[in-house]
């Protein structure tokens, strides 16, 4: 498959080397074959969910347990 002006689309890329850190940085990741996401506050906390909702709202809550942080 070729995107126009971008050349081939490859389905099988590598996992990435390198990541956003640091605080107000959030992520939200799949567990393979399963319902399953994992939302990763920057602070090193997790929670499962099967509703991407739920996650948010817990993830955008969470800071507020946290210090001040600079954005």
């Amino acid at each position: 498959m070729t995107v126009e002006g971008t050349g081939p689309v490859r389905a099988d890329l590598p996992a990435p080397t390198q990541m956003l850190t640091g605080p107000k940085v959030f992520r939200i990741v799949w567990k393979l074959n399963t319902d399953i996401l994992v939302g990763y506050c920057w602070c090193g906390a997790s929670r499962e969910a099967e509703e991407p909702i739920a996650l948010w709202e817990w993830l955008l809550d969470h800071p507020d347990t946290h210090p001040d942080v600079d954005a």
